[in-house]
């Protein structure tokens, strides 16, 4: 983490010189779960770190904007406000409701909570309750689904269409209950630990969901709608001072739709270390691509490239079983800050 950071504040120093994606055509997403000094620190900051970062919003200029909103403006071409960021929690715990909510209200700002709903049904006492929920969606909060039972949705033996099929299921039951119980919910997904298959992400786009992982980065135009990032917030990434240079950063424009499956089964040849290949929107500058890196098991990467538009990165080692991350920057030509790009991998075997 820290030759990232210190490879990033490097980025920032430059002033180049070229033509940017327009600032105000993205949003960047914050991910929070618990808001407590009492919850597992992996996923949680205290509420007088949450209040810092909302008082570093607002101090600062940026814009705290609805999702929704921000999603529909990004696909209609429209331009948000500069800055803007949208805020969102995972897991419908109950310290959002008594920790983070007063907070927020505080700035007026709009969020977005993605509940499991067998929590709620099953009273579990540190989970809210329904009243809370609806209470949450009167004063500024959209709810929307994060499974039934934040079950490991690809973390299973064969993706028959048995398996797709009581997956579905689980997001549908999840979509019902939000609507039984609150009224009118967006049809989008946060996956449980932000793992998901190509298979699914395709089953879910031609259902009508958006759907949103657990890498980071920001939204625009050019984004795979169901897999969409957000920057992790609490636990390690609470440090207020690298979340400023991840809220400076924009979206690295590239070809998303074309990223390779994310989940890597052991069983297969050659599998791992897997390769990530990407490419770009245009054509870019020596300038730029000498200057890409990539942060991968705490070792920076640096890419091939095949020609002013296409590289590819992997990592020096196999990936450990588990979650990791491909986390990729670049200068913006012609600005002080920089590109962000995310690939989370899934090393799994039954």
């Amino acid at each position: 983490m820290t030759q990232l950071m210190q490879a990033l504040s490097y980025c920032m120093a430059f002033i180049l010189l070229a033509q940017p994606v327009q600032a105000d055509q993205h949003v960047n997403v914050l991910l929070y779960h618990h808001v407590s000094a009492n919850t597992p620190r992996s996923t949680s900051l205290s509420p007088q770190e949450f209040a810092s970062h909302m008082a570093y919003l607002h101090d600062h200029g940026y814009q705290v904007v609805d999702l929704g909103q921000a999603i529909s403006s990004i696909q209609a071409g429209d331009e948000l406000p500069t800055k803007s960021v949208a805020i969102t929690f995972d897991d419908a715990w109950r310290n959002i409701y008594t920790n983070a909510l007063p907070i927020m209200e505080q700035y007026d700002y709009p969020f977005t909570v993605f509940v499991n709903t067998d929590p709620i049904d099953q009273n579990n006492r540190i989970a809210m309750t329904w009243d809370m929920l609806r209470d949450m969606k009167q004063r500024g909060g959209t709810l929307a689904n994060h499974t039934k039972d934040h079950d490991y949705l690809v973390r299973k033996p064969t993706y028959n269409q048995q398996w797709l099929q009581d997956t579905l299921a689980n997001i549908a039951f999840a979509q019902q209950r939000l609507e039984q119980e609150t009224g009118p919910t967006n049809k989008w997904l946060a996956y449980p630990y932000g793992e998901y298959n190509l298979a699914l992400k395709q089953a879910l786009k031609e259902r009508g969901y958006l759907a949103f992982g657990q890498q980071s980065g920001g939204i625009a135009a050019f984004s795979d709608w169901q897999a969409l990032p957000r920057f992790p917030a609490a636990g390690p990434y609470s440090n207020l001072k690298t979340l400023k240079l991840k809220l400076a950063s924009q979206p690295m424009p590239v070809d998303y739709q074309g990223f390779p499956e994310p989940v890597i089964r052991l069983d297969e040849a050659n599998a791992n270390p897997p390769t990530l290949s990407i490419s770009m929107l245009r054509q870019e500058r020596k300038g730029v691509r000498d200057q890409v890196r990539c942060f991968i098991l705490g070792a920076v990467e640096t890419p091939t490239w095949q020609d002013k538009q296409h590289w590819q990165v992997s990592a020096s080692a196999a990936l450990p079983a588990g979650r990791s991350r491909y986390n990729c920057t670049s200068p913006i030509w012609g600005q002080s800050n920089y590109y962000w790009l995310s690939q989370q991998w899934l090393v799994y075997q039954e």
